[in-house]
C-alpha cells in the first residue's frame, strides 16, 4: 500500500526549539519531552510530540497553510460519530503552516489487513462502513473542490460525460508520459465502455474524505479508533472513498467488502448494485490524476500502473 512511494513534498525539518515554541503557542504550560518524525504521510510532514505530564500531540507541517485551515474548519462540521482527532491549534512557523492535532491510539488499518481472519475483516469493514456513513452526513449545495471556508470553489461531478473528458484530460497532459501507448488506449476503451454506470450514482453532493485508506485509519481491535488526515476532503460521490479503500487486494477481501456494505446499510446508505465497479471507476480517476505531474517517482509509477491494470483487466 503505497510501499516505497517517493515523496513529492520533501520532509520539513523542525528544530527542537521551533517545536517547543509551536507547542507553547497553544499551551504555555507544555514542556516538550521527545519529538519523533512519523512515517507514512506523503503530503504533510508529521511529528509526534511527547509532553511532560500531558497527552502527546501531532504537529503537522506544510507549505500549503490553506490545506490546514480547511482541515481545521472541516473538523468543526464533522458529526459526533466521526472518530476524527481534535484539531487543537493552527499557527505558522518560518513561512510554513502548522497544525497541532490530538494524538489518537491505534494500529494502522494497513497493518491489520495482513493478519486478520475473515471474521475480523468483516467486522473491520462494518466499522469502516459506519464511519463512512457518518462522514456522508455532511451535505453540500453542489459537487466539487472546497475552499478554506468549505464552500465549493471549483465544481466537479462525475457523470458519464465528465468521467470521459476528465480521463482524456489527464492523457492530454503529463499522465501520458508515464504509461505505454497500448495501456493508454486500453484505459480509454475501458472508460468509454463503462462510463454509463455513473448514471446510477445517486449518492449526492456530500463529504468525501479524499484519502480514505489503510494509511489514514487507526484501529483498536476491529473498531475504527480514528480517521486521520483530511487535507484532500471534497464534496462528491461516496464511490471516491470506497474506491480508495478497496484499491489494494488483501486476503478475505470479500468478507471486508460485505462488512463495509453492511455498515453502510445499517446506517441508511444504500449502494447501487454495481457499487464495486463504480468504486473502481471513481478510483481510476484518482489513479490517473496521481500520474498527471511532470515528475513522478519510479516506485509510484510502477505501483499505479499495476493498480490501473488490475482495474481495467479484472475490475
Amino acid at each position: 500500500m503505497k510501499t516505497n512511494w517517493e515523496r513529492h513534498n520533501p520532509i520539513i525539518e523542525l528544530p527542537l526549539e521551533a517545536v517547543r515554541s509551536i507547542v507553547r503557542s497553544h499551551d504555555r504550560e507544555s514542556i516538550v519531552q521527545q519529538v519523533n518524525l512519523l512515517s507514512g504521510g506523503l503530503s504533510h510532514t508529521n511529528y509526534r510530540v511527547d509532553r511532560v505530564n500531558q497527552e502527546p500531540v501531532i504537529v503537522r507541517v506544510t507549505k500549503n497553510r490553506d490545506s490546514l485551515l480547511r482541515e481545521r474548519n472541516l473538523h468543526t462540521r464533522l458529526p459526533a460519530p466521526v472518530r476524527a482527532p481534535h484539531f487543537m491549534h493552527l499557527t505558522q512557523w518560518n513561512g510554513y503552516g502548522i497544525g497541532i492535532v490530538e494524538w489518537k491510539n491505534g494500529n494502522l488499518l494497513r497493518d491489520q489487513f495482513s493478519q486478520s481472519s475473515a471474521i475480523e475483516m468483516e467486522r473491520m469493514g462494518q466499522s469502516i462502513g459506519e464511519q463512512l456513513a457518518a462522514i456522508r452526513e455532511v451535505p453540500f449545495n453542489t459537487y466539487g473542490f472546497l475552499d478554506t471556508d468549505l464552500a465549493v470553489q471549483q465544481e466537479f461531478r462525475l457523470t458519464p460525460e465528465t468521467f470521459k473528458t476528465t480521463i482524456d484530460s489527464f492523457f492530454s497532459g503529463y499522465s501520458s508520459k508515464w504509461l505505454p501507448v497500448y495501456l493508454i488506449e486500453e484505459i480509454l476503451s475501458y472508460v468509454s465502455t463503462n462510463a454509463y454506470l455513473f448514471e446510477e450514482d445517486d449518492s449526492g453532493a456530500r463529504l468525501v474524505h479524499g484519502d480514505f485508506n489503510g494509511l489514514n485509519l487507526l484501529m483498536e481491535g476491529t473498531d475504527v479508533s480514528a480517521v486521520l488526515d483530511w487535507e484532500f476532503a471534497l464534496s462528491g460521490s461516496i464511490y471516491f472513498d470506497i474506491g480508495n479503500m478497496l484499491r489494494y487486494e488483501f486476503l478475505h477481501m470479500r468478507s471486508f467488502e460485505q462488512g463495509i456494505q453492511y455498515g453502510l446499510n445499517r446506517n441508511g446508505v444504500i449502494l447501487t448494485n454495481n457499487w464495486k465497479t463504480l468504486a473502481k471507476l471513481a478510483d481510476l480517476v484518482a489513479l490517473c490524476s496521481l500520474l498527471n505531474r511532470p515528475v513522478c517517482g519510479e516506485n509510484r509509477v510502477k505501483d499505479i500502473t499495476n493498480l490501473i491494470k488490475g482495474t481495467i483487466y479484472t475490475g
